[in-house]
């Protein structure tokens, strides 16, 4: 896995980059997507282990939440803005299904559900026990 310090420190310097206020909305978003393809990695990385280590799922958790606040926050500007972006090669709209994919894979890794909700869901969705 990526080393987590770096990983940390590689997703704060991008975050800065995605909020900077004289930056480009288009470097902005590549930014942020560049956020986004760490946290693949990161999440590609969970999937490979046998059993991540606490300080990976940490690692994990935490990128992951701050790569959902900074799309919020990018996508809540585009919207108000409505700048141009497509030099980025992204739009409002992949933005949009970028971070609902980050919020899947949070929930998916870091929901702090019980037994319980866990069974309640799968019924719902599967129809069926566990």
């Amino acid at each position: 896995m990526l080393e987590s310090r770096l990983a940390g420190r590689l997703a704060g310097r991008l975050a800065g980059h995605v909020q900077a206020a004289r930056a480009s909305w288009v470097a902005q978003v590549v930014s942020w997507m560049d956020m986004v393809d760490l946290c693949r990695e990161l999440d590609d990385c969970l999937l490979a282990m046998e059993t991540p280590p606490a300080e990976a799922l940490a690692t994990h958790d935490a990128v992951l939440a701050e790569t959902i606040r900074c799309g919020a926050w990018l996508i809540h500007q585009v919207e108000r803005g409505n700048p141009d972006i497509s030099a980025s090669g992204q739009t409002l709209e992949t933005l949009q299904a970028s971070l609902e994919m980050l919020r899947i894979l949070h929930r998916s890794r870091h929901a702090r559900f019980g037994a319980e909700e866990l069974e309640a869901v799968r019924q719902r969705v599967f129809h069926a026990a566990a």
